[in-house]
């Protein structure tokens, strides 16, 4: 039988275990700062990763497709007609034939550059992200946009990439893509400061084009490398 004394005492022991409203109050506000200064650190790296794992996608997909067409309709050379002026039914008729019976897609439309009028194609794809197509007397410009939207050019969403374009390799020679789509590299001088510095394609915070940005994340693994203008 267990003393009278003992019960009180355990009886005490349990209320001064309790927690006072004010200490859960305190409690609550701690985990709230700490929840408000990690959130926005993994809503940051979760986006980040989601870009990560579309973009190396599409780009594993798009050379897919070139390969695939380059083994039925021969040597790329022969697709794009030289120094012709592409009309959009053409671009579109273009890629009937060259890449979409190797790459799925279920959207196309016309997206014409407001800035310079060049003529586009916008093709969604099945994960939602579209990509923009154009032909042009050298080669093909196509910009990969991860959210979907064309019209949204931030480096979180716009990544730049090209197709038989020449390129500066080391500055003072040139040569064309080592794969059928690359990431986006004319008049590139070969050091990694101009991918940020560069006047017209540069990634960097506030740039309208940064089609740079693309080869930054490939030289990093396809990781977004920390000094990345997100």
């Amino acid at each position: 039988m267990t003393p009278f004394g003992a019960f009180r005492d355990d009886n005490v022991l349990k209320k001064k275990a309790a927690f006072t409203l004010a200490e859960v109050l305190i409690t609550l506000g701690i985990i709230g700062i700490v929840a408000a200064m990690t959130l926005p650190t993994l809503i940051a790296n979760y986006q980040k990763k989601v870009v990560e794992t579309r973009l190396i996608a599409f780009y594993s997909k798009i050379n897919q497709a070139y390969r695939m067409s380059y083994a039925e309709n021969g040597d790329t050379v022969d697709w794009i007609e030289t120094n012709k002026t592409y009309s959009y039914a053409e671009m579109v008729a273009w890629l009937e034939q060259y890449i979409f019976p190797y790459m799925k897609h279920y959207n196309v439309k016309q997206c014409n550059v407001e800035t310079t009028g060049q003529i586009g194609v916008c093709v969604t794809i099945p994960d939602g992200s579209l990509y923009w197509f154009s032909i042009d007397v050298s080669g093909q410009d196509i910009m990969y946009f991860v959210n979907g939207k064309w019209d949204d050019i931030s480096p979180r969403n716009r990544f730049g990439f090209n197709f038989s374009k020449r390129v500066k390799n080391d500055g003072s020679t040139n040569k064309l893509s080592m794969d059928f789509i690359d990431p986006y590299v004319f008049d590139w001088d070969g050091r990694r400061e101009s991918l940020f510095t560069n006047g017209t394609w540069g990634c960097r915070k506030g740039c309208t084009n940064c089609s740079y940005c693309t080869k930054l994340i490939q030289l990093n693994g396809w990781e977004i490398p920390d000094d990345y203008p997100w």
